[in-house]
């Protein structure tokens, strides 16, 4: 179908700038106007920040992709351990060529980054005052804390995958012999493993509402279940579960709950059970 021109372009063909628009049949009306140049240059520099920011770790290898969906990503160095002539054991790289590999990053790894970027302005501040006693780097949760909610995040999606519940898991006792008897041996596994975490985590109040704002954003009190599966599963930072729940977001609550946090991936390590 031809469509209808408007205006008279036969003197000059339209810039490489130029957009044309066509409109919708049975009209099929054609303009030509431009695309403001300002939008392009913005869209042009998100793109190359998106994939700036996906780029993966220089200490990688240049064979790995940028992948934008993949997220940020943080290198980390493989090791094996090996057996000498000697009879000794010694710890190498295990990396492909030598090169480190990666991982997607969480939110834990955002946290302990904005941690750092906080002490490093804190040290700032102290050296511009003449203070010689330089604050020393304490990172928000412990390396245990943090191994453990990856584990939870890792055995929570295990579970979800084998579409099966934790309430569900007895029916998978009556399991066949052979490789069907082993998967439903290893799902009910990770199901009774589910299951002692969550009474570990235990679902105690880790913000409670006090009184009742007269006006604005309800608060909503926020229990230790809630807290652990916004932040493992979810992906959520402290400052938004806090918005999320209608409570202010400041210094004080957010070191709060980071306290409720960490005490709560100590329960899921096993430790402080009888508090839960």
């Amino acid at each position: 179908m031809m469509a209808k021109r408007v205006g008279d372009f036969r003197g000059a063909a339209p810039a490489s700038s130029a957009v044309i628009y066509v409109g919708p049949a049975p009209l099929c009306v054609a303009r030509v106007g431009r695309y403001p140049r300002q939008e392009i240059q913005e869209s042009d520099a998100a793109c190359a920040a998106l994939l700036d920011a996906a780029r993966p770790p220089a200490v990688c290898g240049p064979h790995m992709p940028i992948a934008p969906a993949r997220g940020p990503m943080v290198h980390f160095t493989p090791r094996r351990m090996e057996v000498t002539d000697t009879g000794g054991v010694v710890r190498r790289h295990a990396g492909s060529d030598g090169m480190d590999a990666a991982r997607a990053a969480d939110v834990f790894d955002l946290m302990i980054a904005q941690a750092q970027r906080r002490h490093g302005r804190e040290i700032r501040r102290a050296r511009a005052r003449g203070d010689n006693r330089l604050p020393r780097f304490a990172p928000p949760f412990t390396v245990g804390q943090v191994e453990v909610a990856r584990e939870y995040a890792a055995l929570t999606e295990r579970c979800d995958a084998a579409g099966v519940k934790c309430s569900s898991m007895e029916a998978l006792g009556a399991g066949g012999s052979g490789r069907a008897g082993d998967r439903e041996a290893a799902i009910f596994r990770d199901l009774q493993q589910l299951r002692a975490f969550h009474v570990r985590i235990g679902d105690g109040l880790v913000k409670e509402v006090r009184r009742i704002r007269p006006g604005g954003r309800k608060r909503v009190a926020i229990r230790a279940r809630y807290l652990v599966d916004q932040v493992c599963l979810g992906g959520l930072s402290l400052s938004e579960v806090l918005e999320r729940n209608g409570w202010a977001v400041n210094a004080k609550s957010v070191d709060s709950l980071r306290r409720d946090l960490a005490a709560a991936l100590d329960r899921l390590r096993g430790f402080d059970l009888a508090r839960v």
